[in-house]
Order: C-alpha cells, then sequence, then structure tokens
C-alpha cells in the first residue's frame, strides 16, 4: 500500500513571507520561497520515487492557528507535522486532496 505524505503547502511568496512572521520556529525553515520550493521539490521526488504518493496541504494561515491553539499546539514545526497528520488522514479517509504530480 502507498503511503499518503503531506507537504505543508504555501500558494505565493507572500503568504510564506507571513507564515516565518507566524511560525516560532521560522530560523528552521528556507530563506525565501525560492528556496522552500527547491527543498519541496526534492522531497516531493523523493516520496514520489519511494512509491508513495505527495499530497498538497493547503491552507489559510489562520486556519492553521486556531487549528493548532485549539489542541495544543504552538505554530512550530510540531505544529505543522501535527496538522499535515490530520490532514493526511482525512485523504485516506475521503479521497480528497490535491496530489503533487
Amino acid at each position: 500500500m502507498e503511503d499518503v505524505i503531506g507537504i505543508f503547502w504555501f500558494k505565493d511568496e507572500a503568504t510564506y513571507r507571513r507564515a516565518l512572521a507566524i511560525f516560532t520556529d521560522s530560523e528552521n525553515m528556507p530563506d525565501s520561497f525560492e528556496n522552500w520550493q527547491d527543498l519541496v521539490r526534492r522531497q516531493c521526488e523523493l516520496i514520489k520515487d519511494s512509491g508513495n504518493i505527495a499530497i498538497r496541504v493547503e491552507t489559510d494561515l489562520e486556519t492553521f492557528t486556531a487549528w493548532c491553539s485549539s489542541r495544543g499546539f504552538r505554530a512550530d514545526s510540531w505544529g505543522r507535522i501535527a496538522f499535515v497528520n490530520h490532514i493526511e488522514l482525512e485523504y485516506q479517509k475521503t479521497g480528497k486532496g490535491t496530489i503533487i504530480e
């Protein structure tokens, strides 16, 4: 069975910059949207090469921060991982989501 692996997705540079201002661990993120895109491109290739499915976990930052707050997470890597895991489970249940080709 293929594993579903979610990628926390930023739709554009402005969203990425806003996210960096919100994340409590922004120093661990790529310093630019372009560098983030390069990293994600490599991650997606590894995911697909291993026979798994990569899905976009695209959301607005307000939804993400509210989700984190309601579940006791901070807007950091642990919060992003938990949020992505939540979306992965929803994809597995419903099949609804955007696969990264």
